[in-house]
């Protein structure tokens, strides 16, 4: 039997928490056994062996690989994979991440047609709409009409058209599974008739990267910051509206009012960062706050945090950064959104805040960063919730089966 992904984005070159989504499954499935087949756009067809999986890249005419365009991504995807799939022994289990559910219903009923057996399972953790509804809210005046415009016009489109696709392919999925019930509720919402929801564990890819003792070298960019003894903060978030960061950022401009030490580093990309660069230099923040960008490993810089911050104002799931800072032990302040509080114990593994309260943040940070004793509490509590819920054996586990009950064995 033949298991093939359906990613839309490329897993082994694209950042951000879609991308690590689907190589924690690629990953999880090899440890179960089997081989992925992972099919992605690209500027030219190929493919490529990794440690999750054999990745297949398909030619589209659409340059732009954005989740709203897999409208237009889809008819290419479900005609590579059916290519794939035809030389091959039935039944298939075709499972899509994301909206790209489109194209892998459409697979299966194409194949269904043909006689051959194949089933479709999709991973849900957020919808497009909820999605781009929270960038709308989370972009500030400064950050330009343009972009307003833009965001504004491409939740019209999903709402007319990639909304009805992502629904559909939903609807013709087998199962569709999510991490969290806040997830649940939006599919289930999206869905104009009933179909099986069931929640699943998972994990980070880095939770199956080999862990050592040793640390790592200060990144440069932390090394540079001033004052050099005082608590780290790391955010690992894309520049993205809904990520909060410019309210973080004006948090630190507080703490630094207030004669509280710290140093802080922003690590990732996205659209506002330099938007958010100009920001952190206007608040006079350039010699306790570094925002580097793209970065080879946020580990790197998690080792080293005496604080993880998820300032988020909407996350539709959970955090693959903050499952990441859990394993590296880091407390964590984070917003009280989505599936963060089905994660995390306000005051035990973490401080919780209202999303959108910059008040609440500032306090919680200040209390952190002025009582060690806290900060490991919270460092103990957060390792102990990767240990039991977020580790590679259960998720390994728990996908192999998912896989098995479906009836594709390695």
């Amino acid at each position: 039997m033949a298991l093939v992904f359906i990613a839309g984005k490329d897993p082994a070159t694209a950042i951000g928490g879609h991308s690590s989504y689907v190589r924690a499954h690629g990953l999880a499935a090899v440890a179960a056994g089997h081989t992925p087949h992972v099919f992605c756009v690209g500027a030219a067809s190929g493919r490529v062996e990794t440690d999750f999986g054999v990745v297949h890249r398909v030619a589209s005419p659409l340059r732009t690989v954005r989740h709203p365009t897999m409208v237009a991504h889809s008819p290419f995807l479900a005609a590579a994979v059916r290519r794939f799939l035809g030389g091959r022994a039935a039944p298939h289990l075709v499972h899509s991440f994301g909206p790209w559910a489109f194209a892998g219903a459409a697979v299966v009923r194409r194949l269904r047609r043909q006689g051959i057996a194949a089933t479709a399972v999709a991973n849900a953790y957020t919808t497009l709409e909820h999605d781009w509804r929270g960038k709308l809210a989370g972009l500030g005046w400064r950050q330009g009409a343009g972009r307003r415009l833009l965001y504004t016009a491409e939740l019209l489109w999903i709402r007319a058209v990639a909304a009805g696709c992502e629904r559909r392919g939903y609807e013709g999925s087998r199962l569709v599974v999510v991490n969290y019930e806040s997830v649940r509720r939006l599919v289930a919402a999206a869905c104009r008739r009933q179909v099986e929801i069931r929640r699943l564990p998972y994990a980070a890819s880095a939770a199956f990267a080999e862990q050592t003792a040793a640390l790592v070298p200060v990144p440069p960019a932390v090394a540079a910051l001033r004052p050099a003894a005082a608590p780290l903060i790391v955010a690992v978030a894309r520049h993205d509206p809904r990520k909060g960061l410019d309210r973080l950022l004006r948090c630190l401009a507080g703490l630094q009012a207030e004669g509280t030490p710290f140093r802080a580093c922003l690590v990732g990309p996205g659209t506002l960062l330099e938007a958010h660069r100009r920001l952190a230099t206007r608040l006079g923040l350039g010699a306790s706050t570094a925002i580097p960008g793209r970065v080879p490993d946020p580990d790197d810089y998690l080792r080293h945090a005496d604080l993880f911050v998820l300032p988020s104002l909407e996350e539709g799931s959970g955090s693959v950064a903050l499952l990441e800072a859990l394993q590296a032990g880091c407390a964590v302040i984070a917003s009280a959104c989505d599936g963060i509080p089905e994660d995390l114990v306000d005051g035990a593994s973490a401080l919780l805040v209202p999303a959108g309260d910059a008040a609440a943040l500032q306090a919680a940070l200040a209390r952190a960063l002025g009582d060690t004793a806290l900060r490991q509490r919270l460092a103990a509590g957060a390792r102990a919730t990767f240990a039991a819920r977020f580790s590679r054996a259960p998720f390994v586990a728990a996908l192999g089966g998912l896989y098995a009950e479906l009836g594709c064995v390695p």
